[in-house]
C-alpha cells in the first residue's frame, strides 16, 4: 500500500511540474547573450537563442550618428559618436590635431594610430570635406 501511495504521489507530482519545468525551458529560450566588446570601439553582439548575432551598431548608425562632422572643430564627445571610434580614437585624432595642427584632408586621418583605410572608408560619410 505505501509503494502504491508513493507511486501515485510521484506521478502527481511530475505531471504537475512539467508545465513549470517546460515554463521555464520556454522563459530561456527568449532570452538573449550579450558577448562583451573585444574593445571599447566595438559596439556589444547580441547572441539570440537561435544563434543569429546583431549589433547595437546597427540601431547606432539608425539613431544618432552626426553628419558633416568637421574633424579640425570636432570635440571628444561628437568623435565618440562616429562608427568605429571609441574614447581611445577619439583622443588620439585629438592628440594628433593638437601636435599637428588642423588636418589638411580627411585621407591625413590615417596618420592617426588606429584608422587605417578601411576604418577611413567607413568614417568618410560622416565627415565634412576640408
Amino acid at each position: 500500500m505505501k509503494a502504491l501511495h508513493l507511486l501515485l504521489v510521484t506521478i502527481f507530482t511530475f505531471c504537475f511540474s512539467l508545465p513549470v519545468l517546460y515554463g521555464d525551458v520556454q522563459a530561456a529560450s527568449n532570452k538573449q547573450e550579450v558577448v562583451a566588446p573585444v574593445d571599447n570601439a566595438t559596439a556589444p553582439l547580441i547572441v539570440t537563442p537561435d544563434g543569429k548575432k546583431s549589433s547595437t551598431r546597427a540601431t547606432k548608425a539608425s539613431k544618432g550618428i552626426p553628419k558633416d562632422v568637421n574633424i579640425n572643430t570636432a570635440d571628444k564627445a561628437t568623435l565618440i559618436l562616429l562608427p568605429g571610434i571609441g574614447p581611445v580614437t577619439a583622443e588620439a585624432i585629438l592628440t594628433y590635431r593638437k601636435d599637428n595642427g588642423n588636418f589638411k584632408s580627411i585621407d591625413e586621418l590615417r596618420k592617426v594610430k588606429g584608422i587605417g583605410e578601411k576604418h577611413l572608408a567607413k568614417l568618410k560619410p560622416f565627415l565634412q570635406v576640408i
